[in-house]
């Protein structure tokens, strides 16, 4: 048996795909957040007070900044639809990615334990050599 794992190059490789889909789902979590929270705050500032029109013209810039709002509203309203998907999307990759990596992990560990086990089995044997050539004498 071999004493290196054979598969340790691939093993690597794995680590370093699951790093990548965690760093990519981090990232599209955060960009998700922070859509989120511009919404959030687009619609606090469009349900909040002082839609006082004092004439035609103020009311007519009022509607007309309601009505980019509502469109700016609904714009980042599908960004963050989009963004959800690519955090579903992201999140399906990293557990791929992981599910993957303990495959050969598994394999690594196993690999480990043969090869202690063979370790002990070849120091038993000469242990067991080492005691059959010294016997003692009667006296």
């Amino acid at each position: 048996m071999s004493r290196q794992f054979s598969l340790a190059g691939l093993l690597r490789v794995r680590g370093i795909q699951e790093r990548q889909a965690a760093q990519q789902l981090s990232r599209a979590v955060l960009d998700a957040q922070h859509t989120q929270a511009r919404e959030r705050n687009l619609r606090a500032a469009l349900g909040g007070e002082g839609t006082d029109a004092v004439d035609v013209r103020s009311l007519a810039a009022l509607a007309a900044a309601r009505s980019a709002s509502r469109s700016m509203l609904a714009e980042i309203t599908s960004l963050a639809a989009v963004q959800q998907k690519s955090v579903d999307e992201a999140r399906i990759q990293h557990a791929e990615a992981r599910r993957a990596q303990r495959g050969l992990d598994r394999l690594s560990d196993a690999h480990a334990l043969r090869v202690q086990a063979e370790d002990l089995r070849a120091e038993q044997a000469e242990l067991d050599e080492i005691a059959s050539r010294t016997k003692p004498e009667d006296a």
